[in-house]
């Protein structure tokens, strides 16, 4: 999908600074794929252009701030980064029929069409004309602040969390009612409010910043926004929903920070490819006829992830693509399976397989180095499944108005095609010559090559590297994007907020000597004390770690969970409390579980309240799925 002109997103990247011991990460300049050479001062100057505007925000968010003084600091940033990257859209008039309903201004408002009207409400609590908020910057913002504070005052009303400035934690609740999705009701909806909640969250709690973008790193804790099951919905590794049933369902055990964990053999239940989060549109807005699957089509969603997913389960919307994938870290979502046409080039639905990317068209800074390798991934697990052959796939340059290529191209961007004259989508910025080198051959791979030991990562930032893993002397740098590691260790603690890592990774560095160690925290794609290649394989250790000392295994519990004497009995005989808990050792007992989650496994443990030497059930582990008992670092827990 394309309709705007004259916006650009930058994607989050963090740099960490270093002062020994545990470190802290603070926001620093993201990071994206260059465009095409052929294009590259125009996209340099598109964004001096950008930088130049956003100068000007930080005073009007300032002043937001002074007149709704109970939103927290840093909020309305984060709502600007995540829905329009600080950038003051507004809908191309050469547009055409919309994919989406437009969003209007530096915070993204809607204004009708099927969506809120967030614009005339806005300007109603401003006592201005819908006009002043659609085109003046200040104007939008006050808008924004506005209706977020209130959503506040509604939620205190009927007792809800409301907005503190000092505790931006209460904010989940009042962005959910904010967010301008419409009336529609039942948990998909809602689940698609949370989601951009936790976006929004996400964001603050790193911060953001980079070409103009200052969004203020705030420390919160997630789990004070949200609750235990929203939670763990948010961060599952994968989702099957079902609109008609309106229900939702987690494959396995959650992950961490919003990063995708899909463990293949649960997510290709659901959908098409293993890493994808199976979450379909509305069966309003696609067909069951037959896709003969021939040809891959790139888009941009014009709007936001979140946005875009809950306007394709909305049945009066009419359009939808396969998949969408989130610029923040590259989470893809299926909407409709591979073999069905999805509603997303007009003529060309019957044989393509459509991919809608976070963001915008004309937007030079849009494509972070996440989505782009997500994107690939993905394009080359559909070639290699469906016999599309990537070798034809558009080269470059892009075009920033509609330009038909032959049709032995491809994969190709949704403004190529014939019968489409009101799109240009995915833009002359898209980074085509990249593209084609990742989807033939390049990197990323699934996973290490034949017998060279590498395995493939992706990386977030720019990450120091260390001559071992409890080194606090840098020694040079691993630039953000697709890398190799060799093996990992467990080393010291880096950490932002509640996103942390001891596990650190072997690898040559971009910058410095080769044999050399990064964190694993700047991994894309995994979460606390997790490290994995982009395949989802556990990384080898670089030896045999020798047995903790004191026999006891760290494992972290997302709810309190009952002591039982044996691992048989249903005697309760205390309560190890929700939290990070040590564990001695496991054994095969009576099931736990609630609905399609279970486990047989217990864990001999010293009781919060009870005695010593008690077993608590491994179903309470926040890490792991069904019949698994592992601790934080992924070693399986032994036999007693």
């Amino acid at each position: 999908m394309q309709m705007y002109r004259g916006h650009t997103r930058i994607a989050v990247a963090l740099l960490l600074a270093c002062a020994g011991g545990a470190s802290v990460a603070s926001a620093a300049s993201p990071s994206f794929v260059a465009a095409d050479p052929a294009v590259r001062p125009q996209a340099q100057a598109a964004l001096g252009v950008q930088r130049a505007q956003r100068a000007h925000y930080p005073a009007f968010f300032q002043r937001a701030y002074a007149r709704y003084p109970d939103l927290p600091r840093g909020v309305l940033e984060a709502i600007a980064y995540n829905e329009t990257g600080w950038n003051h859209v507004a809908p191309s008039d050469a547009a055409g029929h919309r994919h989406m309903p437009a969003a209007w201004g530096v915070m993204g408002l809607y204004h009708g069409e099927g969506f809120a009207d967030q614009v005339a409400e806005g300007a109603r609590l401003l006592g201005v004309p819908a006009s002043l908020v659609m085109r003046d910057p200040e104007t939008n913002i006050l808008a924004a602040a506005a209706l977020l504070d209130r959503a506040s005052k509604e939620n205190r009303a009927i007792g809800e969390p409301s907005a503190q400035a000092d505790r931006p934690e209460t904010m989940g609740a009042v962005l959910a009612r904010y967010v301008g999705y419409g009336p529609g009701a039942g948990r998909i909806y809602t689940y698609a409010r949370q989601s951009f909640a936790y976006g929004v969250l996400t964001a603050l709690q790193r911060g953001v910043a980079g070409n103009g973008i200052a969004v203020p790193a705030r420390a919160l804790k997630l789990e004070r926004a949200f609750s235990g099951s929203q939670l763990r919905m948010l961060r599952a590794p994968a989702l099957r929903m079902d609109a008609g049933q309106d229900s939702i369902e987690t494959d396995a055990a959650p992950a961490a920070a919003g990063k995708a964990t899909t463990a293949t053999a649960n997510a290709t239940l659901a959908g098409d490819f293993g890493e994808a989060i199976w979450n379909p549109a509305s069966s309003s807005n696609y067909s069951t006829a037959s896709n003969a699957m021939t040809a891959v089509i790139m888009h941009t969603m014009e709007g936001s992830y979140a946005g875009a997913i809950s306007w394709f389960q909305n049945p009066s919307a009419q359009v939808s693509a396969h998949y969408l994938i989130r610029k923040s870290d590259g989470q893809i979502t299926q909407m409709v399976r591979e073999y069905h046409q999805a509603w997303h080039a007009k003529y060309h639905n019957y044989y393509t397989i459509g991919i809608e990317h976070d963001g915008y068209a004309s937007d030079a800074g849009n494509w972070s180095s996440a989505m782009v390798n997500a994107s690939a991934r993905l394009t080359t697990s559909i070639c290699a499944r469906r016999g599309v052959n990537c070798a034809s796939a558009w080269q470059g340059p892009g075009y920033d108005t509609w330009h038909v290529v032959p049709d032995s191209v491809r994969v190709k961007g949704h403004g190529m095609l014939t019968q489409n004259e009101n799109r240009y989508d995915p833009g002359k910025y898209f980074p085509w010559s990249s593209y084609y080198a990742l989807i033939n051959g390049g990197n990323p791979g699934p996973g290490p090559g034949p017998g060279d030991g590498k395995f493939w990562i992706d990386t977030f930032a720019n990450a120091p590297g260390y001559g071992s893993p409890t080194s606090t002397a840098q020694t040079g740098t691993l630039n953000a994007g697709t890398n190799y590691v060799f093996c990992k260790a467990w080393g010291r603690e880096i950490r932002n907020g509640t996103a942390f890592n001891h596990w650190w990774l072997k690898t040559d560095l971009d910058v410095g000597p080769a044999g050399q160690w990064v964190s694993a925290y700047y991994l894309s794609r995994w979460g606390n004390d997790e490290a994995k290649d982009n395949s989802g394989a556990v990384i080898p250790d670089c030896a045999a770690p020798p047995p903790p000392a004191t026999g006891k295994y760290w494992v972290d519990t997302y709810a309190n969970a009952s002591g039982y004497a044996s691992p048989t009995s249903t005697a309760a005989t205390g309560t190890l409390n929700a939290g990070t808990n040590y564990v001695f050792c496991k054994s095969w007992g009576r099931q736990v579980g609630s609905g399609s989650s279970f486990n047989h496994w217990w864990l001999r443990t010293d009781l919060d309240v009870g005695p010593a030497g008690q077993w608590v059930s491994a179903y309470y582990l926040s890490r792991w799925g069904n019949d698994e008992a592992k601790d934080n670092s992924g070693t399986v827990i032994p036999n007693c």
